[in-house]
Formats: structure tokens, sequence, C-alpha cells
């Protein structure tokens, strides 16, 4: 279908959970199981559909980069999806100030920001980590401060760290919901 931002990126539209679904699994599951986080909205998504559509589609994207040894590109896409929770949290911490759609902030900045919030300073200290020598791949690799092979060391010592933070954020804002 022509203007679907589904189609073309990997994602069958049938994959896409309605609001009916998520309606039924909220209602069987128990009570406080589902947590609701904050407008996506607030955080600066500009375009709902895209951005769900790249939400789905990214995990599969960061295993094919790794597959095919673009490890720039899976750095990337996993330190996006870190910025993600950072921005919920920041979001729910920060007495309903938002993130304009045209928020330059850099990562670094909003780990600080999150971290006076309360954050877990050793998963910032991971986090800060992380951006360092990503910074170094994506803006220095051709200066020599890094070289391709220590890039998937990068991808390696810190998988799952995206994971650790959706995590620690849902648990650290998410507000239990009762059954609909």
């Amino acid at each position: 279908m022509k203007g679907d931002p589904l189609v073309g990126g990997g994602i069958d539209p049938k994959d896409i959970l309605t609001d009916a679904d998520m309606r039924e699994i909220v209602e069987k599951r128990p009570d406080g199981s589902v947590v609701v986080l904050p407008n996506v909205f607030t955080i600066g998504v500009t375009d709902l559909s895209k951005a769900v559509a790249n939400l789905i589609d990214g995990p599969k994207r960061t295993r094919h980069a790794m597959e095919h040894e673009c490890y720039l590109e899976a750095i990337s896409l996993k330190l996006q999806w870190a910025e993600l929770w950072l921005r919920l949290f920041w979001v729910a911490k920060n007495g309903g100030k938002i993130f304009e759609r045209n928020d330059k902030r850099t990562f670094g900045v909003i780990v600080h920001s999150c971290e006076e919030l309360g954050f877990d300073p050793s998963l910032a200290r991971q986090l800060r980590a992380f951006n360092e020598k990503r910074i170094d791949g994506v803006h220095k690799y051709l200066l020599g401060a890094i070289d391709y092979v220590e890039l998937k060391a990068v991808c390696d010592e810190y998988e799952g760290l995206e994971t650790l933070v959706m995590k620690y954020v849902a648990r650290q804002i998410g507000v239990p919901k009762k059954k609909l």
C-alpha cells in the first residue's frame, strides 16, 4: 500500500497490535502487571506511525547490522533505543517538562540530566562509557581513535545495555495499570 510507513520497512502490518488487541492483552493480565508510561509526544516523537514502525523494526535492523559487520549502525541503533528510555525517564521525573521536537541535547547531556533526577549512577556510568566509545567510532574512526575490530568489541561489551535501561526506566516510572 503506497504511503503506508510499515510497508517496505520489513514490517508486516498484520503484526501491529490494534487498540482493541492491546485492551484485550491488558484485560488478561493481573492488575498492576502492565505499566503506563508518559505520552510519547512528550519525548519529541514527530510522527507516531513512523516511530512505532521503527521501534518494531529496530531490533531486527540491529541484528542485521551485527550479522553484516556494520558495527557503527548497530551502535547507533542501540544508543537511540537507550535514549528513548532516558527521555521517558526525564519527562516523568521532571514535573511536566517535555522534549521539544527540535531538541538538540546530546546523549551525554541527557544521561547527565537523568542522573541529576535520580537515575541509577552505575547504569549512567555504563551509558557514559558506551557513549565515549560510540563517539570514537562515529566521529573519530578515520582519525584513528578506534579500529573496526574494536567496534565489534564495543557492541559485544555493551550488548543488552539498552534493555537494562528499558527495564530500569519501566520499573522507576511505570505506573501500574488496573484492568480496563
